[in-house]
């Protein structure tokens, strides 16, 4: 009798849970050797912000893809960490514009290089094209997901890697 029930070396969905958490896990590492307080949720977070300072913590979550609630207790630790700076949205007293602060945008360069390390170690053995391809076939999946059958919430075509 064959027990086998199915194998999730061969499911998209569980491979790329496991990339995930094997990446943030060594990202997280790499960026403590380095004397950076950054998981790889924050700098996911930061890199949105550095790109488009001034952003809404609703902003944030949607183009995350989390919760508002959850978006909320990554910025509140954020926050603590000195990292953001959330400010009275002038033209809407219950929304925050986040900025990132000058601790954060000193950190820039060194996360951006432990980041580059952690994935040159990642991807060392796969071609450019094979890269290319992944990503693509990702960017697809993402979009199925976010326009078809499940109706995830959807940001802008140009969210940036986490």
């Amino acid at each position: 009798m064959d027990d086998f029930f199915y194998d999730p070396q061969e499911s998209l969905g569980f491979m790329t849970i496991t990339v995930n958490r094997l990446m943030s896990a060594c990202l997280r590492r790499k960026m403590r050797e380095d004397g950076i307080d950054l998981t790889a949720e924050q700098w996911g977070i930061l890199v949105l912000l550095w790109n488009h300072a001034g952003s809404t913590q609703e902003e944030l979550a949607h183009v995350g893809c989390v919760d508002k609630s959850s978006m909320s207790r990554v910025l509140s630790l954020m926050e603590a960490k000195g990292l953001i700076i959330r400010r009275t949205d002038p033209a809407d007293g219950r929304r925050k514009i986040i900025r990132p602060s000058e601790k954060a945008m000193q950190l820039r360069r060194g996360a951006l290089a432990v980041v580059n390390h952690v994935m040159d170690n990642a991807l060392r053995n796969i071609s450019q094209q094979d890269r290319d391809l992944c990503l693509t076939v990702l960017n697809t999946v993402r979009e199925n997901l976010r326009h078809g059958e499940c109706g995830l919430p959807s940001g802008p075509p140009s969210d940036p890697p986490a």
